[in-house]
């Protein structure tokens, strides 16, 4: 009985400790480590062990953004109640094929090859892109912005999000 008991505590301890150390270094289309694109607040809250509520402030109330505890550089976009959008500003946080901020667009077009659409960026046209990825059902993607040939930053979602260069302003 008490080698069951102990088996069960160890069991019960592994599982925790492999749920706290949820993997954030990768980025997907429909989202990051417990973070789905679609969940409601009252889900976020749940895998991420936090309490965000909708802002009181009825211009923030459509649009606005959340952190990610403890993963600099990753926030999320909140549309309508809804996670539309993970935006990634670090260089340690990277696509599962291995892309990430500081790459260079050669490099984006060599790994994702015809599948990555390429246009001028709205407020660099003559020195930057953006580089979209979209799924195969086209509702989800990745896109990349891209400066003096590098990737400043990328962020995933549903497409009309990621169409969003000024994010939630």
């Amino acid at each position: 009985m008490l080698r069951a008991s102990f088996l069960f505590f160890a069991c019960t301890f592994v599982a925790a400790e492999s749920a706290a150390r949820v993997d954030f270094s990768i980025v997907r289309f429909d989202g990051i480590g417990p973070v789905r694109v679609g969940m409601n607040l009252l889900e976020l809250n749940k895998a991420l062990h936090t309490s965000y509520a909708k802002p009181t402030d009825p211009d923030e109330q459509a649009c606005t953004y959340v952190e990610v505890p403890h993963q600099p550089g990753i926030g999320l976009m909140i549309l309508d109640g809804f996670v539309a959008r993970v935006d990634v500003d670090n260089r340690s946080t990277h696509t599962s094929e291995g892309v990430h901020n500081g790459d260079s667009e050669a490099h984006a077009l060599q790994v994702y090859g015809k599948k990555l659409e390429a246009e001028p960026n709205y407020y660099e046209p003559e020195n930057g892109h953006y580089l979209t990825l979209l799924s195969n059902d086209r509702k989800l993607g990745i896109r990349f912005e891209t400066e003096d040939g590098k990737i400043t930053r990328y962020y995933a979602g549903t497409t009309s999000a990621i169409a969003l260069v000024e994010g939630c302003s």
